[in-house]
């Protein structure tokens, strides 16, 4: 059984950087955090630095998919992060402070990007969802910023992401991502699992009995169908779910 300090993680589906559809709301935008909370879906979004120190959220690494302009993220002020828009709209990249007032208390799942440097982003996002008024996690592909919130902020619900890592890495460090060998050592409390190779990880049996596991990302109303029997709750985007969320528990 899934712990009862866990088990809002299954209660609402995510909506993948809020609801967006990339032409007239843009990912990881106000008005696309604003949709998904005015429709009751919990919050998945991503969480970076900016040179001066500021956490926004964006997904890429590099800015040119989403505003056009070259160069990394992580090299930009917040002022030069302003003066940009993402895909052509008038939406500018949010502040993290602008994300919680935008979620407006509904369930957040916070990707934080890895990183060279473990401990400023990871304070920073901590005291900033202090004061958020409604529950939070925060997940990442990095085991050790899990383990950071793990010694550090162990109140606060943390989970790894994990994928196949199909042709990345050494063999050895995609099996200890792939097979979440560290997962125990991290301290997570839950596991989110790309929907491509959910059903080929057989580590993940072990973890179902007693942790929530969340797959992203479902894309339509038939791969939802096909892979439910394999997660307890689902980031999605592409489609709008029926809202099952609301009235059944899966475990």
């Amino acid at each position: 059984m899934i712990r009862e300090e866990y088990k809002w993680l299954t209660d609402v589906y995510v909506a993948h950087r809020g609801l967006f559809d990339n032409a007239v709301v843009p990912e990881n935008s106000l008005p696309a955090f604003e949709l998904a909370a005015k429709n009751n879906f919990a919050i998945e979004t991503d969480v970076q630095m900016t040179k001066d120190g500021v956490l926004v959220v964006f997904h890429d690494d590099s800015l040119e998919r989403m505003t056009g302009e070259s160069g990394k993220l992580c090299d930009k002020t917040l002022r030069e992060l302003q003066q940009l828009r993402l895909l052509k709209t008038d939406c500018a990249i949010p502040t993290f402070e602008q994300f919680l007032q935008a979620a407006n208390g509904v369930n957040i799942v916070v990707e934080i990007k890895t990183h060279d440097r473990i401990g400023e982003v990871e304070q920073k996002t901590y005291d900033a969802l202090k004061n958020y008024k409604g529950h939070y996690c925060i997940e990442s592909f990095n085991p050790l910023i899990v383990r950071w919130f793990k010694v550090h902020a162990p109140e606060v619900v943390r989970g790894q992401l994990s994928c196949s890592f199909a042709g990345v890495f050494t063999p050895l460090k995609r099996w200890l991502l792939r097979d979440l060998v560290l997962c125990k050592w991290n301290g997570s409390q839950f596991i989110a699992y790309d929907a491509a190779t959910i059903r080929r990880c057989k580590s993940l049996k072990k973890w179902a009995k007693t942790i929530p596991i969340i797959c992203w990302t479902i894309k339509s109303r038939s791969q939802y169908e096909e892979l439910q029997d394999c997660f307890d709750n689902m980031i999605f985007d592409s489609f709008l779910p029926e809202r099952k969320d609301l009235i059944q528990n899966k475990r």
